[in-house]
């Protein structure tokens, strides 16, 4: 594996990170990742623009325009065509004689790090996949649209979550009283979460958390399924409600479309993939193909 630090592509045996970087003495940096199928990087406007604003939040100093161009250069440098692309961006290290743990730090460059890994091909994400999920209070910072890569408290939640034999934790805010029975439904630990919900008629309709409600990231697929699916709603959603709903699903950009089978280790639905899941996988499915068929520089 050929990895990117500072510019250039080297083997993972010789990546060298200053041990006083920020990223490592703070977890002072933000973070990006990207899908590529048959070679092509998609999304790449979305997944820059939110780099844009989590580098403008965080004041780190990058260009966040450069993510397409060394994206496609990672992946040619390891010969991949499908695959998952992370990106870390850093404050970076101080130079000699700077303070190594200030608070507030003197200018620097920042560490630009990233990295490509195979993943299945398109055809093979038409169907969702499979997951199990607790309800784990959201204990983490309120500036959730940043995608900063202090995730202590996602991992937390994870371990929370495995020691209730769930896979992953979806994090509810706590009402007025601090109780998460009736709290609002925000995240997954790496995801934006769907649910399907009788409305005021006992028809399914597809609500997801609105990003006014909690402190949550958007999602670049979670953005993609709001623009080819327009029915489905956002609104706050409460723990009650995600507890009787007929389908929760889970999107991200590794994860594409997976279905919680049970919550808090009780059925959700009649405890298999649901139809509404198997359709969001297949637009998501198709809105990439469409990405793909159509010429280079052509947006969608």
């Amino acid at each position: 594996m050929l990895v990117h630090l500072n510019g250039l592509h080297v083997s993972r045996k010789e990546a060298r990170i200053d041990p006083f970087d920020r990223g490592f003495i703070f977890g002072d940096g933000v973070y990006e990742g990207l899908r590529a199928f048959r070679g092509r990087v998609r999304a790449v406007d979305r997944h820059a623009r939110r780099l844009r604003e989590s580098l403008a939040a965080a004041r780190i100093d990058f260009d966040a325009d450069r993510l397409g161009p060394m994206s496609e250069a990672l992946l040619q440098a390891n010969g991949l065509s499908d695959a998952f692309i992370y990106w870390q961006f850093t404050r970076g290290a101080p130079a000699p004689g700077q303070p190594v743990r200030a608070r507030l730090p003197d200018a620097m460059d920042p560490t630009v790090f990233g990295y490509a890994l195979e993943r299945p091909p398109i055809e093979a994400c038409a169907e969702p996949g499979t997951t199990t999920a607790a309800l784990v209070e959201d204990f983490r910072w309120k500036r959730g649209r940043v995608k900063a890569i202090s995730l202590l408290g996602n991992i937390m939640a994870a371990i929370e979550a495995r020691d209730h034999g769930a896979d992953d934790a979806i994090f509810i805010t706590p009402d007025a009283h601090g109780s998460i029975a009736d709290g609002l439904v925000g995240e997954a630990t790496a995801t934006n979460v769907f649910a399907v919900l009788p409305d005021a008629g006992a028809r399914p309709t597809i609500v997801t958390p609105d990003l006014e409600s909690v402190s949550i990231l958007a999602g670049v697929t979670r953005d993609i399924l709001l623009e080819k699916e327009p029915h489905i709603i956002e609104r706050p959603i409460r723990a009650a409600e995600l507890r009787n709903a007929s389908e929760i699903m889970l999107c991200g950009t590794n994860t594409m479309i997976a279905s919680v089978l049970s919550l808090d280790a009780k059925p959700i639905g009649d405890g298999r993939v649901g139809p509404i899941a198997r359709r969001l996988a297949r637009s998501l499915s198709e809105a990439i193909r469409a990405e793909l068929d159509a010429p280079v520089g052509v947006a969608h």
